[in-house]
């Protein structure tokens, strides 16, 4: 309807411009040429010219000016049929918007004269342009996400976005013959719709489906409801019931339509490009794969003799996995047949046993995948349609639970290869099936509105009884799925050097095995996660603590803490320059220090140490980090209440964001704080160093100016904090865990408020999770004492008062 208002407006608009005998024609192109017109998309035009057109400049003006100043986005050519049509030998774009080419107004002859010459062209070069269209179409597949996985879409250009609905409507318009398949129509309807409204509600032309954006998108489509379902996964594992389902409901339509596109889309265009270039030449070669699947000319088939049943179906399935091939056309009619009937009540060992094939495969994301569009999983494991398509409204999650657990299943293999600790662990471990089990089924209680961790132990263990697994097969799964966080966020939240933790987590824990499985699963889970679900720093404490309580596992003692002798002795065997000086360093230290430090980093902090700042003098040092585009910050100056809020408070003035930080005191008053930030590209780091310098002699109005800061730079609305006080966790510390969404300076109010009751804050790991913040902090009171229950609920209204007064928020 939009794009008919709009042809009538152009129409009316070159008869006044153009005259009644025009000597030129308006035509509609690209998505405008297909009546595809969403409010804010550009208004495509060709604007056809005679040879020898009497057509000024200034007319020509005088038709587009006036789309230009009602605000319409136009994108033009001034051209003649011949130079259109051979300029789509050198640009696809061109080539591709001329496919939809029809006459808006003006000179009929004209543009009979287009199409004339554009069926010429198409007739000779129809091979090279289907086959510069499927290549450009696996280019962008290459550099993009894929809209049924991702949890933020860009709903045109992403893989299973509606840029290969046209390309299969490009081939189809080459062909001159054939319609668009039924399924893929109505999936490009769904995410036509969710554009349309996307565009509707920014005001612009935009495509991207963020997060932010979905629960608004979901009411213009109608789609809000009072039902609380909607869920705020924490990195904890509690899962909170938030809002209404509108956006629930909004992206599982969105990931349904684009997971249709992609595989329909692709064997629509994989059938006509064979058809239009003649195909490649049959070999004739077929080797036998396993029972019944066959690999012929590339594709995996099924033995043609062979009835549909399900374990066929996984069988063929798993061949996936396991080459990475796809399937030919005949076999996915008839591998949806394996999944169709009654569902069976409890799986015989061939389908188990094709089952857990799949999902050790090198390539079982593909497989798993190809198992979902097909039905298996709503066939096999209804269950799992609770987290089909699910969003996660957290902050690092790049991927729907769904995706997220494919992805980690796969992970399990490739961390055992380029891991050698996982490997080792895997090796050790004995048979990983019940590892891979619990991998897939590790969130499969996401959005259960309780602690997804307690929720998928209960379902895992329906699952794994409907699979016919053993009860001690079941029991193991079971266990990881409950505890699969354990290794993370122990390892992220607590002093590794504090033998209760480690002690602790032993028990839980229970067996190597056990232990081994634990560690592999957190790495596939964390990779699967996003680029801050698994950094080198984090990797670093899950294989500390990882080799701690496998020690305790396996001589029945918990280790002591770090021996100071022996990191001294490796730390001069690699700076001889130390000789003789670093254990005295050392020495002062917490044991969580050496823990968690490597030795190039001690060293540099013991060179500072050596030589300790003066009262007033403070001394920073900035390097690049391991992690792409990030920078370690160490400042190291005189201890006193408040140093690490000064410091925290300065890098907010600079724009500088915390992505994890470590302070540490030492026994003779020095503070040694480790950030890993990001620096605005272009700062000025003796800008940095100089603000430091002024916040620590009184030179610097600190909280006014970060006032002013915040206001500038704003904050999300609701910055109330989650803060929990874990009197348990430590023997010498009380842990403080703060979560709240990040924003600008909110590091400086919580440590702020820990100074302003007079807390030695002993230990602080900060962890930034994309939108949201988790940080820790061990305190004492200035006399070394634990704190008691009055101190800690002083904290919590501390922290509540300190975030209200800086980012404007009632008390």
């Amino acid at each position: 309807e939009r794009a008919v208002d709009v042809d009538r407006a152009l129409a009316r608009l070159a008869e006044e411009v153009l005259g009644p005998r025009p000597e030129a024609a308006v035509v509609a192109v690209g998505g405008y040429g297909r009546g595809e017109l969403a409010p804010h998309s550009d208004i495509d035009l060709l604007l056809l010219l005679a040879p020898r057109a009497k057509v000024s400049t200034a007319t020509l003006r005088g038709f587009l000016y006036p789309l230009w100043d009602a605000g319409w986005q136009v994108g033009h050519a001034v051209r003649g049929p011949k130079e259109a049509v051979e300029l789509s030998s050198e640009d696809l774009d061109a080539a591709t918007a001329l496919l939809s080419a029809r006459l808006v107004a003006g000179d009929e002859e004209l543009f009979a004269e287009l199409a004339e010459r554009r069926a010429r062209w198409l007739k000779r070069n129809s091979k090279i342009l289907v086959r510069r269209i499927v290549e450009t179409t696996r280019e962008r597949h290459a550099r993009m996400d894929r809209a049924g996985w991702a949890l933020a879409p860009e709903l045109k250009e992403d893989r299973g976005g509606l840029r290969d609905v046209h390309a299969c409507e490009w081939v189809l318009a080459i062909a001159g013959e054939g319609e668009l398949p039924k399924e893929l129509v109505a999936a490009a309807g769904v995410l036509t719709a969710a554009r349309e409204a996307l565009h509707a509600e920014t005001k612009r032309k935009r495509d991207r489906l963020s997060i932010h954006l979905q629960p608004a998108v979901a009411r213009r489509l109608s789609l809000a409801s009072d039902e609380s379902i909607e869920e705020l996964s924490s990195d904890s594992g509690a899962d909170k019931l938030i809002g209404d389902s509108g956006a629930d409901k909004l992206m599982a339509e969105v990931h349904t339509s684009a997971r249709t596109i992609e595989h329909v889309a692709a064997a629509t265009l994989a059938a006509w490009t064979e058809r239009l270039t003649a195909g490649p030449r049959r070999s004739g070669t077929r080797s036998l794969v396993g029972p019944g699947v066959w690999l012929e000319d590339g594709r995996l088939s099924h033995d043609r003799a062979a009835a549909p049943s399900a374990s066929a179906g996984m069988a063929l399935i798993a061949a996936v996995s396991l080459t990475g091939r796809e399937l030919d056309a005949g076999s996915m009619d008839w591998v949806r047949a394996c999944f169709s009937g009654p569902p069976p009540d409890h799986w015989e060992g061939d389908l188990r046993a094709a089952f857990r094939s799949l999902l050790a495969g090198p390539h079982s994301a593909s497989g798993l995948e190809l198992l979902d569009h097909v039905g298996g999983f709503q066939h096999l494991l209804p269950e799992w349609a609770r987290i089909r398509g699910r969003a996660q409204h957290d902050p690092y999650h790049r991927f729907t639970v769904d995706g997220h657990s494919f992805i980690a299943v796969e992970n399990v293999t490739r961390c055992c290869t380029d891991t050698p600790e996982a490997a080792d662990a895997a090796a050790l471990s004995g048979d990983t099936g019940n590892l891979y089990l619990a991998t897939l089924f590790h969130d499969v209680g996401k959005g259960s509105g309780e602690d997804h961790s307690v929720a998928g132990e209960r379902i895992a263990r329906t699952l794994c009884v409907r699979m016919g697994l053993s009860d001690g097969d079941t029991d193991e799964v079971t266990h990881l799925v409950r505890h699969h966080l354990l290794l993370v966020d122990t390892a992220t939240r607590r002093d590794l050097s504090d033998g209760a933790i480690i002690a602790r987590v032993t028990e839980t824990v229970g067996t190597p095995r056990a232990l081994r499985h634990f560690f592999v699963l957190s790495i596939a889970d964390g990779r699967a996660t996003g680029p801050e679900g698994w950094t080198s720093w984090k990797a670093a404490l899950v294989l500390e603590l990882y080799r701690k309580v496998l020690v305790a596992l396996e001589t029945g003692e918990i280790p002591a803490r770090s021996d100071v002798s022996a990191r001294a002795r490796e730390l001069e065997a690699y700076e001889p320059l130390l000789s003789g000086r670093a254990e005295e360093v050392l020495a002062t230290l917490p044991h969580s220090y050496m823990a968690s430090t490597t030795v190039s980093d001690m060293a540099d902090d013991v060179r500072m140490l050596l030589h300790p700042p003066s009262a007033g003098e403070i001394r920073c040092r900035i390097e690049r980090s391991t992690e792409p585009g990030l920078s370690v910050l160490t400042v190291c100056l005189p201890d006193r209440p408040g140093t690490l809020a000064r410091t925290a408070g300065v890098l907010a003035l600079n724009r500088v964001s915390v992505m994890s930080a470590q302070a540490y005191s030492t026994s003779t008053g020095v503070a040694l704080e480790r950030f890993i930030v990001s620096i605005p590209e272009g700062s000025d780091h003796a800008r940095l160093e100089t603000d430091l310098e002024a916040a620590y002699s009184g030179r610097l109005a600190l909280e006014a100016r970060l006032e002013r800061k915040v206001r500038e730079y704003g904050a999300p609305k609701d910055m109330t904090p989650e803060v929990r006080v874990v009197a348990s966790a430590s023997e010498h510390s009380t842990v403080i865990e703060v979560r709240a969404p990040d924003a600008i300076g909110l590091l400086y109010a919580l440590t702020a408020a820990l100074s302003e009751l007079d807390l030695d804050i002993h230990i602080a790991k900060i962890d930034t999770l994309g939108h949201r913040v988790v940080d820790v902090f061990y305190v004492r009171t200035r006399w070394g004492d634990k704190l008691d229950d009055a101190q800690t609920a002083e904290v919590a209204r501390s922290i509540e008062h300190r975030i209200a007064r800086l980012f404007g928020r009632d008390a």
